[in-house]
């Protein structure tokens, strides 16, 4: 099969699950098939209870997992393309370590939490956003300084580990109460995602996107390697700033919302490259944020409706709780991986 084909199997898919998840998300057997398509096509199901199941608690959470597929995956394949690295993400770089770490300092530092209080209930909220404004400018200062790629995703993984043994030191001084708001915001949930949120989540990744797109020829030249793009007259530094720019505005913008959800960067170009059997951008980016987006849904679907029985292994007497998406994409993530590599995968690299 051609890759145009291959691209619209996926933006099938990529439009078939969403509406599944609206169908079978949560535990109320009453909404039907119609009940969705009606709320979809007319904006009711003409039934008060059912709207607002569907508008406020069922809805929400997939856009989200749609907006993160489309954006977090897409910003892992063109940090793997800078840094010619398929282990490069928002999280191995310390993206998402910076957003971690000024949120800690909030939570945990009573100074910082009174000055944060002005914002309400959206404290921690903002505190990410400060997060991601800090990476952002951390990793342009440090491609400024440093010349190689790969210099570059050293010094942030350094600071990241870091950043890490800080979080630590805070954590282990602090009381119980804020070491629970803390892992609260760590985890990868789109519980934690209203309708309210939808809005600033979808601005923050159009204008992610479009910078994507204005970056791919840029991304195919770097393929060649650095001095190679140099010779097709390809600014190597500016390019540089331009990609660690939008990576670290989308991650400071999405895991505000929904905690460390990481591992769609890594897996879903991972899976990309050898289904579309090309690294030209204009093919594999697109087929890279639907496969984002099939995994993000297809996670959320599970983390639904299958629960792990952790309670019984530790004995705890209550019912399982069901799993936070960002521990369903890696578990299976890690275990898909694992298995391609095994058969063979491991030699896909990124060049032609």
């Amino acid at each position: 099969m051609n890759r145009i084909g291959i691209l619209l199997i996926l933006f099938i898919l990529s439009l078939i699950l969403p509406f599944t998840a609206l169908y079978i998300g949560g535990n109320a057997k009453s909404i039907t098939l119609e009940d969705v398509s009606n709320f979809l096509l007319k904006g009711t199901t003409g039934n008060e209870f059912k709207d607002m199941l569907l508008r406020d608690i069922r809805l929400p959470p997939i856009i989200g997992a749609v907006l993160i597929g489309l954006t977090i995956s897409a910003a892992g394949l063109m940090l793997q393309t800078l840094f010619r690295n398929l282990l490069a993400s928002p999280y191995t770089t310390g993206i998402s370590s910076g957003v971690l770490m000024v949120v800690a300092l909030v939570i945990f530092i009573d100074s910082l939490s009174h000055l944060f209080e002005i914002f309400g209930e959206n404290s921690i909220l903002v505190a990410g956003w400060c997060g991601g404004i800090f990476s952002m400018i951390l990793l342009i200062i440090i491609a400024l300084r440093v010349r190689e790629a790969n210099g570059v995703i050293i010094v942030a993984l350094l600071l990241s580990y870091f950043f890490m043994g800080l979080r630590a030191y805070l954590i282990a001084n602090a009381e119980e109460l804020k070491i629970q708001e803390y892992w609260g915001f760590t985890i990868g949930s789109l519980s934690k995602i209203t309708l309210g949120d939808i809005m600033p989540m979808t601005i923050c990744s159009i204008i992610f996107i479009i910078g994507v797109m204005f970056l791919i020829k840029s991304l195919n030249a770097l393929l060649f390697g650095e001095q190679y793009a140099k010779s097709f007259g390809l600014d190597i530094k500016k390019t540089r700033i331009l990609i660690l720019f939008f990576a670290s505005f989308i991650t400071g913008a999405i895991i505000p919302y929904v905690g460390l959800i990481a591992f769609i960067g890594i897996i879903a170009p991972y899976l990309a490259r050898p289904l579309i059997k090309t690294s030209d951008h204009r093919y594999l980016m697109p087929a890279t944020m639907l496969l984002g987006v099939i995994l993000m849904v297809s996670c959320h679907i599970l983390s639904l409706k299958y629960y792990l029985p952790i309670h019984y292994i530790y004995g705890i007497n209550r019912p399982a709780s069901p799993l936070p998406i960002g521990a369903v994409l890696d578990i299976l993530g890690g275990l898909l991986v694992v298995y391609l590599v095994y058969k063979g995968e491991k030699k896909i690299k990124i060049d032609h």
